[in-house]
């Protein structure tokens, strides 16, 4: 996510740190991660992250990082730096590890609302306001809640995940019908579909989806680029 003149990462799963790459950026150009949740698919790649900052120098700008999630995060990090030490800390460029709670926090040129999601103890959804009035939600996983349909009211761009189906609902994911209440109610301008399952995919899951008049959904793809 680039806002405000800086560039965040929103988790870091397995792989984060090669798609990274890809796109032409380095873990120097990124001042800001935050984490939805502490499960492995989330949050795999803080540790290459890390090791790669430790072996490596910062081509431009200060080389701080700021890591944002749960109460829990600090936890994981410090048992991190127990087993690894040395591999992960760059004492000339630091990283600094901070809680949230749900609440409004203002940064530089940005603000953003964090909520409670329904899917894990630490789950935490980020609404990000810039200075011109633009809104994104990002979810990361969760399932349908009072907490989602205030986040996602008047968003111009929703990120959420799409991982249970209406014949085999999955506890903490949303299905067909959920996102369907979801679109109904908060009509985001436009809907990402992320956190695809191979039954989700399907045709006939995603022809399960009513997209109300105004709004567009589409699911989600490595590499694209999109101005709000």
């Amino acid at each position: 996510l680039e806002i405000g003149g800086e560039s965040l990462l929103l988790d870091t799963g397995s792989g984060s740190l090669r798609q990274l790459v890809k796109t032409g950026h380095s873990v120097w150009d990124i001042s800001k991660i935050f984490y939805s949740h502490l499960h492995i698919d989330h949050f795999a790649d803080i540790l290459p992250i890390l090791f790669t900052r430790k072996y490596s120098k910062p081509e431009k700008g200060q080389g701080k990082l700021q890591i944002f999630g749960h109460n829990d995060l600090s936890k994981f990090i410090a048992e991190f730096e127990k087993i690894f030490g040395k591999w992960i800390v760059n004492e000339d460029y630091p990283y600094e590890v901070t809680s949230l709670e749900p609440g409004h926090y203002h940064f530089d040129k940005f603000d953003i609302k964090v909520y409670r999601g329904k899917h894990a103890d630490q789950s935490l959804m980020y609404r990000f306001e810039d200075q011109s009035g633009k809104v994104f939600l990002y979810t990361g996983d969760t399932d349908m809640s009072d907490e989602l349909l205030n986040a996602a009211s008047d968003v111009d761009l929703l990120i959420t995940e799409f991982s249970s189906t209406n014949e085999n609902p999955v506890s903490g994911h949303l299905s067909p019908q959920k996102i369907n209440a979801l679109l109904q109610k908060c009509r985001p301008k436009l809907t990402l579909l992320s956190h695809l399952t191979p039954e989700t995919e399907k045709e006939t899951s995603m022809s399960q989806i009513k997209v109300p008049s105004g709004c567009k959904v589409e699911l989600a793809e490595d590499f694209r680029q999109i101005e709000i």
